[in-house]
């Protein structure tokens, strides 16, 4: 599991396509990183397909002061033991986070000293609001097939292994090479990107084999005017935090 949010996370943020040939649908699919990046509000959901389990939900919107309010629930990589689930929430002022084992929320305010770094706006927004969650890389592609679905435009993109082990691996934990990547985005008439899947293969630097099969999920674009403060626990009984957004 925590492979999935290496490579998306990692090799996400690379977007490469020098100077030769450009895939068929690559300035598509650039754009729709693009303008992923330009929405004022979304859901983003990220699953893992092979085991049937959502790994994360984020949902987002910027207010009319440009301060990015969202909430975040999914798998911690680190779980201590427990039950492995951590949430977020921002109101633009503040960042709070806990894990389900906890009873209280943790609270980043102006006062701490790593305050700037977990506040977001449009201009410096969360992770998972920037188009890098989408993996693009124009000089690895081995082949290409488009379709025309009832959702859009499915833009497929196997990956030439070899070409991606020349450079990639170095970014990732505990990963020695690939085997197979195939990414696939599907693209809606506006140009937004509603749905991407990635599927793999690699090996561990000890030798094993892991899988990567991972879904992303694009929804209520620019359709989120509020977020509600979450509760103080994981269950969502009545005995709710007092966290008001701006």
């Amino acid at each position: 599991m925590k492979k999935v949010f290496f490579i998306a996370a990692i090799m996400g943020a690379l977007l490469l396509c020098g100077c030769s040939e450009k895939p068929e649908g690559y300035d598509s699919v650039k754009r729709a990183k693009e303008l992923f990046e330009e929405l004022d509000s979304a859901r983003v959901i990220m699953e893992d397909v092979s085991a049937g389990e959502q790994l994360m939900e984020f949902t987002f919107y910027i207010n009319k002061d440009d301060e990015m309010i969202f909430s975040y629930r999914g798998r911690s990589s680190e779980s201590g033991g427990g039950s492995g689930e951590e949430y977020g929430y921002s109101n633009g002022a503040e960042f709070y986070y806990k894990t389900a084992d906890s009873e209280t929320w943790e609270v980043i305010g102006p006062a701490d000293e790593n305050y700037y770094y977990n506040i977001y706006t449009r201009a410096y927004r969360y992770p998972y609001a920037r188009g890098s969650i989408f993996f693009l890389d124009g000089t690895s592609v081995e082949s290409v097939s488009m379709s025309e679905t009832q959702g859009g435009t499915e833009i497929v993109y196997t990956y030439d292994p070899e070409k991606l082990n020349s450079y990639a691996v170095g970014l990732l934990d505990n990963v020695s090479s690939f085997s197979e990547l195939t990414a696939a985005y599907l693209i809606d008439e506006n140009g937004y990107i509603t749905e991407f899947t990635e599927k793999g293969t690699v090996t561990d630097t000890d030798g094993s084999e892991s899988t990567v099969d991972l879904r992303i999920t694009v929804d209520k674009m620019n359709e989120i005017y509020e977020i509600e403060a979450p509760v103080n626990n994981a269950a969502g009984e009545d005995d709710q935090e007092e966290i008001s957004g701006n």
